[in-house]
């Protein structure tokens, strides 16, 4: 009887269901590892599915043929040829098992896989039904009623970097993105990412958890609410065109120095919003939240509200007046502004020009006095493109480089100039490709980092950027003979 069963579970174990069982644990381990359920979804669902109805056939059969002599009647060599397959089919089957099963968990440990960040979401993002949705009618007090209904937010809250905020003609908010934090009952500094999508009605809040970020005066949310209740949306709105985009960004506290352009102050509290003597010399600075039409800025002045009733405390204007001058050398970055110094009085810097929709545009200023004066060298260093900087490095005074990453860091550039940042070209770097399958091949390093100079050769890392999931986030390294002018690809290195 033994013998006639091992023959009949061998049938049931052929290496058929061996071999469809193995390429559905590959197609498992990629799609914990890579994503792509599209793509490897289909063929471990095909896999199961064979298995199944294979399973079915054979209850099929041990049921038709089990009190018959089919498989006594059977040679000695087959029984045991189908015992000893039995076996190695159940060893091969557990080996593939615990295998997929190691590299599924290693998938799912914090950033090295695709399955960690499913995990990551499922834990740390909550989605919140948007009901006052209607900037018009709610202000952006609707947004944190919604949010506070159910995840208790800090009683302050401050701007991470800045808000984008976009609405149509009817006032419906159509989407947000921004990272606010703010000290919790506790004294201990929590963080979260919000984001609407377009077409959604649901508010993303990623919970970032305790992160490591000194409160920033300068970046306080307050003054936002309380000018979005000031500022006459609704009838700013219906001046403009009922077809379009409408988009609100906040930066906190900024200074647009004497540029009246577009500059309106809300005074009273509130109560009232002037237009500011064009002829004056002041500097039109405050908690400024910037109107506009997206994708116009060009053709149609955003209307830049600057809210009086906010200023600045004494002991933080005393503190950065007391950093102001005070640089490292080499790189340094403070207030969102790169810059790097060869000397105590010689340095470069990247101020923000001007910002939208969160792009950023800059220009190349040097100092000869260790940044109490600064001189404009380039207006548009990155021109015609728009981002957010990544880096700067001088090691001269006429070699140079800076970087600018776009697409929320998943991709970047690098230009370099050689007359001391009058004129700029961006480089171009070989790419890298790599086969991770038969059907996926590409570039994944596409976020230089500043050069750096080793042996008397120009060297530079390119990583992935933050879509980057590559061989658990290495880095091509490359390396110049001519100061930055061609570079060739050398290696991958660990990041």
């Amino acid at each position: 009887m033994k013998k006639k069963n091992d023959i009949f579970k061998a049938l049931v174990l052929n290496p058929l269901v061996v071999i469809i069982y193995m390429i559905a644990a590959y197609y498992l381990y990629y799609l914990s590892m890579y994503g792509g359920v599209r793509r490897n979804a289909p063929i471990i669902i095909g896999c199961a599915i064979l298995l199944l109805i294979w399973l079915f056939v054979c209850l099929f059969i041990y049921f038709r043929n089990r009190n018959t002599n089919k498989y006594t009647e059977a040679s000695t060599r087959l029984k045991s040829i189908s015992t000893y397959w039995f076996y190695t089919a159940i060893i091969l089957l557990l080996s593939i098992t615990a295998t997929t099963g190691y590299f599924v968990y290693q998938s799912a440990q914090p950033y090295n896989g695709k399955l960690s960040w499913v995990i990551d979401d499922l834990v740390n993002t909550k989605k919140i039904a948007f009901e006052h949705n209607n900037i018009f009618e709610n202000s952006l007090e609707g947004i944190f009623a919604d949010i506070q209904s159910e995840i208790e937010l800090p009683a302050e809250l401050y701007v991470s970097s800045d808000l984008n905020l976009t609405y149509d003609s009817t006032g419906k908010i159509t989407s947000l993105y921004t990272l606010i934090y703010g000290k919790n009952q506790n004294e201990e500094t929590e963080a979260f990412l919000l984001t609407l999508d377009k077409g959604s009605d649901e508010i993303q809040v990623r919970l970032n958890g305790i992160i490591n970020y000194e409160l920033n005066e300068t970046k306080r949310l307050q003054p936002l609410v309380d000018a979005i209740k000031a500022i006459p949306l609704q009838e700013i709105t219906m001046d403009w065109s009922e077809e379009e985009t409408y988009s609100i960004y906040y930066q906190g506290y900024r200074s647009w120095g004497n540029n009246s352009e577009g500059i309106y102050w809300i005074n009273d509290e509130g109560n009232n919003i002037s237009v500011p003597d064009s002829y004056s010399d002041e500097e039109y600075a405050g908690y400024a939240v910037s109107v506009y039409i997206a994708g116009k800025e060009d053709t149609i002045t955003p209307k830049r509200f600057i809210d009086r009733s906010f200023t600045l405390s004494d002991d933080y204007i005393e503190k950065q007046e007391k950093e102001k001058n005070s640089f490292d050398l080499g790189y340094n970055y403070k207030d969102q502004v790169e810059s790097y110094f060869l000397t105590e009085e010689i340095g470069f810097q990247l101020p923000i020009t001007d910002a939208a929709t969160g792009s950023r545009y800059y220009a190349l200023e040097k100092t000869v006095d260790g940044g109490a004066s600064w001189e404009r060298i380039n207006q548009e260093p990155f021109y015609p493109s728009s981002g957010v900087s990544s880096g700067i490095i001088f090691f001269d005074e006429q070699l140079g480089f800076i970087g600018l990453s776009k697409n929320g860091g998943s991709e970047g550039f690098i230009y370099r100039t050689e007359d001391g940042g009058v004129t700029f070209e961006k480089i171009e770097i070989p790419e890298v490709e790599v086969t991770v399958s038969e059907d996926l091949i590409y570039n994944p390093f596409d976020l230089p980092d500043m050069p750096y100079i080793e042996n008397e050769k120009l060297y530079m890392t390119v990583g992935q950027g933050t879509d980057g999931d590559y061989n658990g986030g290495v880095k091509a390294l490359y390396v110049s003979d001519d100061l930055g002018h061609t570079w060739e690809y050398v290696e991958e290195i660990n990041n």
